[in-house]
Parts: structure tokens; C-alpha cells; sequence
């Protein structure tokens, strides 16, 4: 039986994608790990890159990016200015039409009313009017997404098929020869002069701005403006399911990797259990990076973490210094592990480590209360193992590696099991879920044991 496929999981999560992403949820931890090389770290990085990935023909909207692009050598050469007379002084020689006016008040306050000063009206060529800002934001916008998001894809263009309308040479207009999307666009940019006599900066465009260029009563501003307009409506996180979709499936999945969609899948039906709750995007990533979400609720703190080791837990079991019987399996596997240390360190110039196991559950859900001194400290951990998989195998595979998790899941400030001896496996202050694709037969969830199978497409309900 072949396994639940793209697009229908990609049908599945597309609504929850764009709700989440309206309230502030933070997948960064999905993206990364669906598109390492591109550097895509945060979510206005991934929206960024779709943007310059829209196409009318697929978006059913009045303008995208791409065909916005296809016509731009054209266009551009539509770029209006306006004309108004700039004064100029000159002596001894005569440039334009002579203000008399002016002339003579300048030569009288040089008090030499014979010198032969004149003051000169010329017309002059402006091009910092609105359509021209707006144009010139956009494109700015655009060659910043491609030239630096998108560097090491253009560079290294296997496997990232859905680029190719960047990326694939094509013969140029005006008669220039075979150049891609990307490099007409670093020309035209870089080199045309009066895109380069526009002067423009994020605070320059207003709302109305973009408004009063819509109304432009070329084709070519007006579908410029929309653009802009759709780029800063998606940087407010305001899109659609169908265009949710798109966003997952060109620039989230990567080919192959269909895994990572089953996990996020799963992250959406653990998030879906708490209706009401109002999640929120961390600020500074670099404190829990992994973090997708934290609420409260209950009197409760909850932190919710993807393939990660959670916000104050740790998933590692070293041998330790007390003492080893002589001979049996710890004896053994301490000296495994001190000689693969010494040849590491001797034939690959790198140390081993000394951590007897260790790991990641693809779900964490922590649990804090609040104590009387106002600090939190933890009250339950929820651990979910993602498998996307229909072979029992790999399931079994899958459930025993849950186990370990629930096992030696320990605080990492004191180092001690969270789980006690007497408890353990029970699920009473760790408890644990298998997610797994549509088996060829039935894991009942309502068996005692809290330690359950949780089949696509079932709901795993409150964890904690």
C-alpha cells in the first residue's frame, strides 16, 4: 500500500500553514530543515522567496513576479519623467533662456551691475516621481531576494526545479544574446541610467503612494504597484490556503522529502488540540531556535519544540565515572567508546564522543507551573516520534526509539530523570505518541496504555 502522498498532506496542512502564520506561529526549525543550504532561517525569508516566485498564469492573480519580469526589458524603457525649469548661473556665457529678473538682482547684490553674470532657466528631467519610486522600491526588493536569498540555488541550480523560470537561459530582448531571468535583471538594475538617477527609500512609499500609482495609466506602473503592495501584505503574514499551498510545495519541501511535510503534518494536529490559544512569535530566534510556539493556559506555560531537545531537557546518557563491574556490557562499551575517542582523535584529527546515547524526538511539548516564588518549573513533558512510514518495521523501529526518549528524558539544569524509577514508561510526567502513515492494520487509541500509535489521518486530542 503506497504511502499517503505530497500532495494530498500538502491539501491537508495548507489552511492550517497560512492560520498559523497569522497568528504568529514560527516554523523555522520545519524550514531550515527542508532547505539548509539556502540559508532560510525565518519565515519573512521563505515568504520573500515566493514572492519572486508568483506567475499569474499559476496564480490565477492579476500579476506575479515572473511574468512581471518577462516583459521588464521592454517596459522599462516606458520609465516617465517630468520637466520643470531649474536656474542656473553663469558667467560671461549664455546656456538657456536668460531671467532677467534674476540676473539683474544677482548683479546688484555683487554691486557691479555691468558684470556680465546671467542667470539661465533650463528644463530639467526628474525622475523621482511616484510610479518611478514605487518601481524602482520593487525591483530593489526583487534583485535583493534573488542575489542574496536565492544565491547558492542560481549557483547550484540541481534540485531546485522550481526556480527554473530564474535560472534557464533565454534570448534576451532587443537582440541581446542567451541570459536567465537573474542575470537580466542584475543588468538592467545595475547598469540601466535612469533606473539609477531614482533615488528611493522604504519610508518614501506610502499606502497612498502605492494607491495613486495603481491608478497610473500605464499598465506598467500599475501592475508595479501591486507587487509592492502584495509584498508588504506578505511580510504581514496575509495569505491564502491556495497560496499557502504554493509556498510549501516550491519553497519548504525540498525534492524527496516529503518526511518533513508528515512531520509538520503532525505539528498542525498537536496545535489544533488547543482551540483558543493565542501563539506568538519568538523574537529573538537565537535564544530557542526550535520553539514553534508557547501559550498559557490552565495556570500552565506550555513550549512547543520541533526536532529538538525542548527548552529545559536533555537527551543524553554518558557511562559516567562510578564504578563499572569488570567485565559485562557497560565495562565493554566504556572501552568501545575511549578507544574510538583516541584512533578519532589520532586518524581523522577529530575526538569522539563519550555519550553512550543519545537523540531528538521530532515533537516536544513541555508543561510549567508556576511556583510560589513566582519561577516556573516543570510539571509534565509530552514526546512525539513522527514516522512516515506504513512499514511495521520501521514502525516498531520507531516505538521503541519513543521509549528511550520517555526513559532518559532528563532536566538539564539538575541532570535528573524526569520520570521516576517507580513510574517509569507509565506515562505520568512523560508521555509519549508514535505518529506513523495509514496502517494495513488497527493501533486502537483507546487501549489503557497511554503510550499509543496515532495513524494518519487520526487526531492525537490534548497530549498534556
Amino acid at each position: 500500500m503506497a504511502k499517503t502522498t505530497e500532495e494530498t498532506l500538502l491539501s491537508e496542512i495548507a489552511d492550517d500553514f497560512q492560520t498559523y502564520l497569522r497568528k504568529g506561529v514560527r516554523f523555522d526549525r520545519v524550514i531550515g530543515s527542508a532547505h539548509a543550504d539556502l540559508d532560510i532561517d525565518d519565515i519573512e525569508t521563505l515568504l520573500r522567496i515566493h514572492f519572486v516566485l508568483t506567475d499569474a498564469e499559476d496564480d490565477n492573480s492579476e500579476v506575479g513576479v515572473l511574468d512581471f519580469m518577462r516583459q521588464l526589458e521592454d517596459r522599462i524603457r516606458q520609465m516617465k519623467t517630468t520637466t520643470a525649469p531649474e536656474s542656473y548661473q553663469y558667467r560671461g556665457e549664455i546656456r538657456g533662456q536668460i531671467d532677467w529678473q534674476r540676473t539683474v538682482k544677482t548683479r546688484a547684490r555683487a554691486g557691479r551691475l555691468d558684470e556680465p553674470l546671467f542667470v539661465c532657466t533650463q528644463p530639467e528631467e526628474h525622475y523621482n516621481i511616484d510610479e518611478n519610486l514605487v518601481l524602482k522600491r520593487l525591483l530593489t526588493i526583487i534583485h535583493e531576494i534573488v542575489t542574496e536569498d536565492l544565491a547558492y540555488a542560481l549557483d547550484n541550480p540541481t534540485g531546485y526545479d522550481w526556480l527554473n523560470d530564474w535560472v534557464m537561459p533565454h534570448t534576451g530582448g532587443s537582440g541581446r544574446g542567451v541570459e536567465s531571468a537573474a542575470e537580466m535583471l542584475d543588468r538592467i538594475y545595475e547598469q540601466n541610467i535612469y533606473l539609477q538617477r531614482v533615488n528611493v527609500a522604504e519610508e518614501d512609499i506610502t499606502e497612498r503612494t502605492i494607491e495613486s500609482v495603481k491608478r497610473s495609466r500605464s499598465q506598467f506602473y500599475q501592475d508595479a504597484a501591486v507587487l509592492l503592495d502584495r509584498y508588504r501584505q506578505l511580510m504581514n503574514h496575509e495569505l491564502d490556503s491556495t497560496e499557502a499551498r504554493e509556498i510549501l510545495n516550491h519553497t519548504l519541501i525540498a525534492p524527496a522529502n516529503t518526511d518533513t511535510l508528515f512531520e509538520l503534518y503532525w505539528v498542525f494536529r498537536v496545535l489544533d488540540s488547543y482551540e483558543g490559544v493565542e501563539y506568538r512569535v519568538l523574537t529573538d530566534s537565537r535564544d530557542s531556535p526550535s520553539t514553534i510556539a508557547t501559550w498559557e493556559q490552565d495556570g500552565s506555560r506550555f513550549v512547543l519544540s520541533h526536532d529538538a531537545t525542548g527548552k529545559g531537557l536533555s537527551f543524553n546518557e554518558s557511562i559516567g565515572s562510578e564504578d563499572i563491574e569488570p567485565d559485562g556490557y557497560l565495562y565493554r562499551m566504556n572501552e568501545v567508546l575511549s578507544r574510538w575517542q583516541t584512533i578519532s582523535e589520532d586518524l581523522l584529527g577529530r575526538g569522539g564522543s563519550d555519550s553512550l546515547w543519545g537523540g531528538r524526538p521530532d515533537i516536544v511539548l513541555e508543561r510549567y507551573r508556576e511556583t510560589e516564588t513566582g519561577s516556573r518549573e516543570l510539571e509534565q513533558v509530552f514526546l512525539g516520534e513522527v514516522k512516515y512510514t506504513r512499514n511495521t518495521d520501521y514502525v516498531a523501529t520507531g516505538l521503541r526509539e519513543l521509549l528511550e526518549y520517555m526513559a532518559f528524558v532528563k532536566q538539564s539544569t539538575t541532570d535528573e530523570y524526569i520520570e521516576s524509577a517507580e513510574n517509569l514508561l507509565e506515562s505520568v510526567d512523560v508521555k509519549g505518541l508514535l505518529f506513523v502513515d495509514e496502517l494495513a492494520r488497527e493501533t486502537p487509541i483507546d487501549r489503557d496504555e497511554d503510550v499509543k500509535i496515532i495513524q494518519y489521518p487520526e487526531s492525537p486530542g490534548l497530549v498534556l
